[in-house]
């Protein structure tokens, strides 16, 4: 009975002490001590969890979009030391590289997405994801305004707004259509998988319109034009994917005019893919040569109507315009309404994209940090002009 009495005496005395209560336990525990641990024990599990309900709670994280820059933020962020929350107007990631595939159906379209509630998922649910567009950024009091992507008549408030502590922008970039005339109305794009599934429709439709009767050869050839505008990558692909489409299936559905068919190519640089080496520009040229697919070089469109596409020759300063079936506008992207709003704020309203240090955080504000196409990183000079020559010298 004094032994136990004792043990309780310095268990109410160790309350407030972990650490010297597991002490107490470790030296006497050979001797009897265990019912006097389990008491303390007790006590200090219930002050453990008060402590850290107060002083532990997760600082918020909210990401701006689920391409390839978001998503791979979200696969290594520590989702136990934050609270992670994502904010995207579609709720699938997709391989983009492969859009051009999916035009023309040599790949289906699911094969190239995952739903982002899946890819969360494998971290145990820990992360919030919500479907709607950002389309403000408060900086000053940490707040984004989102609105809510969907079209149908389903109840609720279509906006509403989320408080951050960091905020990891990776919404990526749009379509740049440089104000051209027509361009939205009369263009199909190719940036989501929704537009390489209506190309590909519009595609058959063109097909579809060429064989009905009563129209003139004339006709049937305009239906059948297909205009890539941009020597681009995703350009010089897409024109690649669909000349096979057509050689290899739409001839033997449409025999009575598989003769008819043309794909042009703009490009107002003097080669396509002109941001690679030139062996690689000059043997796509020579292969477009000789696959029939025709490459107007020095050319930049000015308008964009239902039935023709006008164009200025730089080398002859001259306006022409050619008839066509459907045209596909790929000439790269530019910074999204949200971001260049938020740059006015911070003082990046003259730059083009978001600006951010090694780390990847938005120069001219605390805890935001830029990723993907909607930033460029500037990096610190490893070595001075001046430093260098000082170097030489010695």
């Amino acid at each position: 009975m004094t032994i136990l009495s004792f043990f309780s005496r310095a268990s109410r005395s160790f309350n407030g002490y972990p650490a010297c209560s597991k002490l107490l336990v470790l030296c006497t525990l050979s001797s009897g001590g265990l019912v006097a641990y389990s008491e303390s024990q007790t006590d200090v599990s219930n002050t453990s969890v008060e402590i850290n309900a107060k002083d532990c709670k997760k600082r918020r994280v909210v990401v701006l979009g689920t391409g390839w820059a978001g998503i791979s933020f979200l696969k290594d962020v520590d989702v136990s030391a934050y609270d992670v929350q994502v904010i995207s107007p579609r709720n699938y990631f997709a391989f983009t590289p492969l859009l051009p595939s999916v035009t023309c159906g040599t790949v289906e379209a699911r094969s190239i997405v995952e739903p982002v509630r899946n890819i969360i998922k494998k971290r145990n649910g820990e992360i919030k994801f919500f479907e709607a567009e950002c389309i403000k950024i408060d900086a000053a009091n940490k707040k984004i305004l989102c609105r809510s992507t969907f079209d149908n008549n389903l109840v609720g408030n279509e906006e509403f707004s989320l408080e951050y502590d960091y905020l990891v922008i990776a919404v990526g970039a749009q379509v740049n259509t440089f104000n051209t005339p027509g361009v939205v109305e009369n263009c199909h794009f190719l940036k989501e998988v929704e537009d390489a599934q209506k190309i590909r429709r519009s595609v058959i439709d063109c097909f579809e319109k060429a064989v009905l009767p009563g129209l003139s050869e004339e006709e049937q050839r305009i239906n059948l034009h297909f205009v890539i505008v941009g020597g681009g990558p995703t350009g010089v692909e897409f024109a690649a994917e669909l000349h096979d489409y057509v050689q290899e299936d739409l001839v033997n559905l449409y025999p009575t005019v598989k003769d008819l068919v043309k794909i042009t190519v703009i490009q107002s640089g003097d080669h396509i893919l002109n941001m690679f080496d030139e062996r690689i520009s000059s043997f796509a040229e020579q292969k477009f040569s000789r696959d029939g697919i025709e490459v107007q070089t020095g050319c930049r469109v000015i308008s964009v109507s239902d039935k023709e596409i006008t164009m200025k020759l730089k080398s002859k300063e001259e306006i022409c315009s050619i008839p066509h079936g459907l045209v596909v506008w790929s000439t790269g992207v530019e910074t999204r309404p949200v971001v260049k709003d938020f740059m006015g704020q911070i003082g990046q309203g003259s730059r083009r994209v978001l600006a951010t240090d090694e780390w990847l955080r938005v120069k001219g504000c605390a805890d935001v940090y830029a990723l993907g196409d909607c930033a460029t990183i500037n990096q610190r000079k490893v070595m001075t002009q001046g430093y260098y020559s000082r170097v030489k010298k010695c």
